[in-house]
This record gives structure tokens, C-alpha cells and sequence, in this order.
């Protein structure tokens, strides 16, 4: 019973030896399972025809000869499937049964005449798109095949408040596409949230009327503008072109009932500035907003205790004078 048992156990490493991350797989020690820690979420199946292989997607292959052979490879960056004592096959631009033809058809012309190959799709690649204009953080975003415009716009901050939203350039390397995030939002159309491809540029242009009077102040600097005095959430904030004082001080939670609007303060380069909250900051302003006049000759005391205290004093000095 005994030399039954370790038969079958035999058999069974046997029949499940692969050969796994470019190395056979070793039962024994912590390797006997195929262990993918990355995770990703998909809003629908993704279907092996449509979508298009590239570098650092991972994939299994199995082939099927007079021996089993399995593994799990990345696309390198070159478009390659690199298979240890096999060969390397260009497999970028091709779907998923385009790649797994082209593997077979090579298999089977110089190796083995009767192999079988199966190819699936084990993990999606990451890869950097541009996005430009009115955005509140443009750059380079990292983005995967199943990402769409919207989720790159979420990564780069969300739209400027003065983005024109319905005429937003989608630059792919080979055409050009105007969507509406508008017309998505209203009805949901799929086409004017596209999926994203290497290669591609998001420009959002500003709204056309005050296009000219932004972009002047559009600057690279990464200095935060600082808001401190009678303001209800005093700090920094990073800096977005086109933001007004006004803008800065809402961001700050707003002016507080012991600080005034009327005479704020900017500090910019060295020099102390008294300019309308309209105006446009710039990178590293320091905005003071001092106390109003009431906070400074009354303090915390309200209206009516004011009054009240006033009134106090009128009845002790017209008592003491009768």
C-alpha cells in the first residue's frame, strides 16, 4: 500500500513539472505553485482578437509536444517572446491568436512537426501616455491598454476650471481624435472615452476666451503658493495656472469672520504687493490676509455684546449723573 502511494505521488510531480519564469519548476520547494501578485480590474472580458500584445504584458504559453512544456514570459521591450532553448519570436502588434499562430507555425517549421501551442493573456502591461493644457497636473501618467481617456484625465488632476471639455485632442501615432468628455458625461457614449494605446497624447485646449490671458502665466515651477493670516484652512497649494487669489483663498476654506478681503497682502520675489484678488497668482506667492477692524479693536467680542456693553455704560454714566 505503501509503494502505491509514493508511485502516485511520483507520478504526479512528474505529470506537473513545468518550466516556469525561465527555469524548471522545483516541487520541493516554495515554487510548486504559479504565483501572480499583481492584480488589475476590468470594466468587461477582454476578448483574445481585439486585444493588441506589447512590451511587459505577461503571458503563458504551453507546449504541447512528446513532452509538456509551460511557461510564463514578458513581452520585452523590444515586442519579443524570448523562450529559454527555443528562440525568440516577435509577437508585439499581433493579438493573442495572431501571436499564438505565428508561434506555432514557427514551432512546427523548425522544431517540433507536431506541436500544439497555447498562448493566454496572464497580466496586463503599464506604459506612459502625455497629457498637456488644461489639466491641473500635466505629464507623463502611467496608463494600461484598459485605461480610458477619463481615468488618465483623474490621474492628472481632473480638468482646469477653464478647459474647453468638448474639444479635447486625443494624438495617436498614426491619427487624431476630438472627443467631448461633455457629450460622455450627458450619455455615456463610449466614443468620446476611447481606450489608450502607446504613443498617445491627451492635449486639452483652454476655453477659447480667455485662452491667451492663461497661457502667459503658465509655468513649470513646482513652488506652492502659501496662504496664511485670517483664512479658515491657512497652508500651501500646489499651483495651477490660471488660478486667481480668489481662487487660492477658497482653496484655504475662505476668509474667516476676523480677516478682510479688502486689503490682502501678496509677497512675491522679495517685494510686498496690494493687488486685486482677481489677478492671477504665480508660483511661490505668500498671500497674508490680515484682520478686519472690528477683530482688531474688539477682539472676539460680538455685536451684541458690544452693544450690550455699550448700552451698560450709557445707563451707569446717566445713573451716576441724575
Amino acid at each position: 500500500m505503501k509503494i502505491s502511494i509514493i508511485l502516485f505521488i511520483c507520478t504526479g510531480i512528474s505529470l506537473f513539472s513545468q518550466n516556469i519564469n525561465n527555469r524548471s519548476l522545483d516541487v520541493s520547494g516554495s515554487d510548486k505553485l504559479i504565483r501572480l501578485p499583481e492584480s488589475f480590474i476590468v470594466e468587461q472580458e477582454i476578448i483574445p482578437e481585439e486585444y493588441i500584445l506589447g512590451p511587459a504584458d505577461k503571458v503563458g504559453v504551453s507546449i504541447f509536444t512528446t513532452s509538456h512544456l509551460t511557461y510564463i514570459l514578458s513581452v520585452t521591450p523590444t515586442g519579443e517572446l524570448w523562450i529559454p532553448e527555443i528562440s525568440v519570436i516577435p509577437v508585439a502588434g499581433l493579438s493573442i491568436p495572431e501571436a499564438e499562430n505565428v508561434l506555432l507555425n514557427f514551432l512546427q517549421e523548425n522544431i517540433y512537426k507536431s506541436a500544439k501551442v497555447e498562448l493566454v493573456l496572464l497580466n496586463i502591461r503599464k506604459f506612459r501616455v502625455q497629457v498637456s493644457g488644461a489639466v491641473n497636473a500635466p505629464g507623463f501618467i502611467n496608463v494600461s491598454p484598459i485605461d480610458r481617456v477619463t481615468d488618465l484625465v483623474h490621474r492628472a488632476g481632473g480638468l482646469h476650471k477653464s478647459a474647453d471639455e468638448e474639444n479635447i485632442q486625443l494624438r495617436g501615432a498614426k491619427a487624431k481624435k476630438v472627443i467631448s468628455l461633455k457629450n460622455y458625461q450627458l450619455t455615456g457614449d463610449i466614443k468620446d472615452n476611447p481606450s489608450l494605446k502607446e504613443g498617445d497624447h491627451l492635449y486639452v485646449p483652454f476655453s477659447g476666451d480667455i485662452k491667451e490671458e492663461i497661457t502667459s502665466f503658465i509655468s513649470h515651477k513646482k513652488s506652492l503658493v502659501m496662504i496664511t493670516g485670517y483664512v479658515n484652512k491657512p497652508g500651501g497649494h500646489a499651483f495651477i495656472s490660471g488660478y486667481t487669489i480668489r481662487d487660492y483663498l477658497a482653496l484655504s476654506g475662505g476668509v474667516s469672520d476676523m480677516g478682510s478681503i479688502k486689503k490682502i497682502t501678496v509677497f512675491r520675489d522679495g517685494n510686498s504687493l496690494s493687488i486685486p484678488i482677481t489677478e492671477y497668482a504665480q508660483p511661490g506667492d505668500h498671500i497674508e490676509v490680515p484682520a478686519n477692524l472690528k477683530f482688531r479693536y474688539l477682539g472676539n467680542i460680538s455685536i451684541l455684546q458690544t452693544v450690550t456693553a455699550m448700552m451698560s455704560l450709557y445707563l451707569a454714566f446717566a445713573a451716576a449723573t441724575n
